[in-house]
């Protein structure tokens, strides 16, 4: 028996006519809808269906190139990092920082596991492969830059003089005659009996 597939199935594509048995055809393809009986009728509506699904195909195509002209044409993406004045950046712009700097520039949504590029770690200009639909492929130029940190001066301290020996045990001596000679409120010497 002779059936025009609905699905793709291990006998073949949608859309294709294949012979199977009858009895599987019966049991099987038809109550899952994975076939129809070929008859002119059937033939006909596969036909237009299959005519419709490749004026969908070619308009998605084109809007495909569309969005890789697009991207191609599009001026150096900037984008800025942490880093230090060699070039070299604390951290990495990732696949998700350059997936959402092309959306938001181009107005587009390619989402970051379409990127073919690693992250980048260091400044400079890159090309950024980008995976589109029906193998097509655009490149995205990027540079990256490093954002230097400006640490403030710090305040001008004075250099600290070592002290000497000598001059810290006659603070201590100083101090202790003060204390001699002006004994603290309440530490006086006791009242002598008379």
């Amino acid at each position: 028996m002779e059936v025009i597939l609905l699905q793709d199935t291990e006998y073949g594509d949608k859309g294709a006519v294949v012979k199977v048995a009858a009895g599987h055809a019966r049991n099987f393809l038809f109550p899952r809808g994975a076939a129809m009986p070929k008859n002119a009728a059937n033939l006909r509506h596969i036909a237009a269906i299959t005519a419709q699904r490749q004026k969908k195909l070619a308009k998605e195509k084109a809007e495909v190139e569309a969005l890789r002209d697009k991207i191609n044409q599009a001026a150096a993406l900037v984008l800025k990092a942490k880093g230090g004045e060699n070039g070299q950046l604390f951290g990495a712009i990732t696949h998700q920082q350059i997936a959402d700097a092309l959306n938001a520039s181009l107005g587009i949504q390619i989402d970051r596991r379409r990127l073919g590029l690693k992250s980048i770690k260091e400044a400079g200009e890159y090309a950024a492969p980008v995976k589109l639909a029906f193998g097509l492929s655009a490149t995205a130029q990027i540079r990256a830059e490093a954002e230097i940190e400006k640490k403030p001066e710090p305040a001008a301290r004075r250099p600290r003089k070592p002290r000497k020996k000598e001059e810290i045990a006659a603070e201590i001596e100083a101090r202790e005659k003060a204390e001699i000679q002006d004994p603290p409120a309440g530490t006086g010497a006791p009242a002598q009996e008379g």
